[in-house]
């Protein structure tokens, strides 16, 4: 029997719903790298069927947020310091790339907005709201950009990576420190300076790449 669009579109509501519980569950630490994905689990919790638990296992293995070992099932997945470097390589490449599409499209006054409100989060030393103004911040360039299939692939790159970046939250002023890159991009983007602009990105991708980089052995696969 072919399914109803009301069918579908529920069905995609609790699949997002799962992906979202396991995502924020990854990023705040709650579940660990390695850990162990049970579909029981995620069905009583969240009151979903199995197949909306399975769909977004697949799309966060996808993602790279997920693995998938015969056998043993979906975990966590770890990454090896090589991994990290060559995602960041890519991420560096791609968010450059949104920065310069999205800037004659960009809100400006959104932009410098958002900046006050890193500076103040800063400034207060709140990290819940410097985290949460800090993906607002990377998402707005992607959404700025007018190429879907560009924010979509950052968005991927993001998952792949959001347990160490929790992590590194742990060091609080060298977090904190990062704003001022954020105020470079910032500033280049409200001069209409693409060039710059492109560079001040590439600069701060690769200043979060050190600091995971800087996570001890423990935090890697092997």
């Amino acid at each position: 029997m072919t399914e109803s669009p009301l069918s579908a579109a529920e069905n995609a509501s609790t699949v997002e719903t799962v992906v979202a519980a396991i995502t924020e569950g990854v990023r705040s630490g709650l579940l660990a790298p390695g850990q162990r994905l049970v579909e029981a689990d995620f069905t009583r919790r969240l009151g979903v069927g199995r197949s909306s638990v399975r769909e977004a296992f697949r799309r966060l293995t996808a993602d790279g947020l997920l693995a998938f070992v015969p056998h043993r099932g979906v975990s966590v997945r770890q990454l090896t310091r090589g991994e990290v470097d060559n995602l960041f390589d890519i991420r560096g490449a791609l968010e450059a790339l949104a920065v310069r599409l999205a800037l004659p499209r960009l809100d400006r006054a959104a932009l410098a907005a958002l900046q006050a409100r890193l500076d103040a989060a800063e400034a207060a030393g709140d990290m819940a709201a410097f985290s949460a103004c800090n993906r607002e911040w990377h998402a707005l360039f992607p959404a700025a950009a007018a190429n879907p299939q560009l924010a979509a692939m950052i968005a991927g790159l993001g998952n792949s990576i959001y347990w160490l970046q929790f992590r590194v939250l742990v060091d609080r002023d060298r977090t904190f420190a990062t704003n001022a890159e954020h105020r470079a991009v910032t500033a280049a983007v409200l001069a209409g300076d693409a060039e710059a602009a492109e560079r001040a990105m590439r600069a701060h991708v690769d200043g979060s790449r050190r600091l995971i980089q800087s996570l001890p052995d423990s935090c890697f696969a092997a």
